[in-house]
This record gives C-alpha cells, sequence and structure tokens, in this order.
C-alpha cells in the first residue's frame, strides 16, 4: 500500500471533494432526468418534448417578454448584425438593431445621427437605443436586454435566470462601466420598472 504524506492527502481528499461538489452541482443546475418513456421503443409519446428544458422552454417562453436591443454600426450590419439576426436573436420576443444608419432589411432603426454612431460615443447611441425601445415597447415587454452586435446570448439560459426574478421590481443586471463621468452598461438586462 502506498503511504501519501500529509500534504499530498490533503490535495488528494480536495480533488475529490471538489470532483463530487462540481457534480452535484451540476445536477442540480441542469436537469438530467429523462422520461424513461424515451427509451421504449413501443412508445409513442413525443421525446423532443420530454426534457425538462424543453418542458421549461415550452411552459415559460410566452410568459418571459424579453426585447433585445443590439447596438451595431453600418459597417457591421453584414459583417456581424446578420448573424445575430440569424441566430440568438430569433429566440428573442422582440429584436431590435440601433445604429446611425437605418436599414429595411434587418430593421436596424437610427437613433444617433451618422457622425455620432462612432464607439466613443456608444453612451449616446445606448442611451438613445434605451429611449427608443422604451417610447415604442415599453409597455409590451417585461424585459430589455441590451448587447452588441458581437455577443452570443443563449437565451434559453437567460429565461431561466430570469423566470424567478418579478418583473415588476426595478432589477437590472449586467456591468456598469463608467466612462466620460457617465454610467454605461456594457451588457444589461433591465426590467420596465427600471426605466
Amino acid at each position: 500500500m502506498v503511504k501519501l504524506k500529509s500534504g499530498q492527502l490533503h490535495l488528494f481528499t480536495g480533488f475529490v471533494t471538489g470532483f463530487v461538489c462540481a457534480f452535484m452541482l451540476i445536477l442540480n443546475i441542469y436537469d438530467v432526468h429523462i422520461d424513461i418513456s424515451c427509451w421504449s421503443t413501443s412508445s409513442s409519446s413525443d421525446c423532443s418534448t420530454s426534457t425538462a428544458a424543453h418542458r421549461f422552454e415550452r411552459d415559460l417562453a410566452p410568459d418571459i417578454r424579453v426585447l433585445c436591443m443590439v447596438l451595431t454600426c453600418p459597417e457591421n450590419v453584414e459583417l456581424k448584425a446578420q448573424h445575430v439576426h440569424a441566430t440568438w436573436g430569433k429566440r428573442c420576443n422582440k429584436l431590435i438593431f440601433v445604429s446611425s444608419e437605418n436599414y429595411e432589411p434587418l430593421g436596424v432603426v437610427k437613433v444617433v445621427e451618422p457622425h455620432a454612431g462612432s464607439y466613443t460615443d456608444l453612451w449616446d447611441k445606448t442611451r438613445e437605443g434605451f429611449r427608443y425601445v422604451w417610447r415604442e415597447y415599453g409597455d409590451q415587454y417585461d424585459w430589455f436586454v441590451k448587447a452588441d452586435d458581437d455577443t452570443y446570448i443563449i437565451m434559453e439560459n437567460m429565461r431561466r435566470m430570469l423566470s424567478v426574478y418579478d418583473p415588476a421590481m426595478p432589477l437590472y443586471f449586467g456591468y456598469q462601466m463608467k466612462r466620460y463621468n457617465v454610467k454605461v452598461f456594457c451588457l444589461a438586462i433591465l426590467n420596465a420598472k427600471f426605466f
């Protein structure tokens, strides 16, 4: 039998404990239970909706109304924004792109002047974008997501996270960056009461 030194024993015990804790956490975060009927060949049930994740998406998706506002610029519309539109943006209840120029095929809305659409003017674009979505859609959605055109969001995970919060309470998630003595949201999820 191999004798472990005290330091090695602590390291080994910590590794095993960490592995077990991580495994239990994963089991709690992801509901890995699958209906037994999916494994039966004689069952006629639809297994595509039997996992907990699919049940969650089907049951809660209509209840969690999310508007996604994505900041873009004219040179990124075809380079980046169209990919947001084709992927995760489809899972938003409403997807709005804001920029310094309109672009009809993607529904990009001009919220700032062309000279104010650069990286240094992000706060103006963010502020005017929020002003636009609040004025046009403020009473129609519970949550407003601000993202950039190089962001990828797994909307199902976001909906799951938001499902435990009351949209009637002023609340935001995200990162605030202070720039030019003004707080700017880098990635933000706000509810309608936050405005």
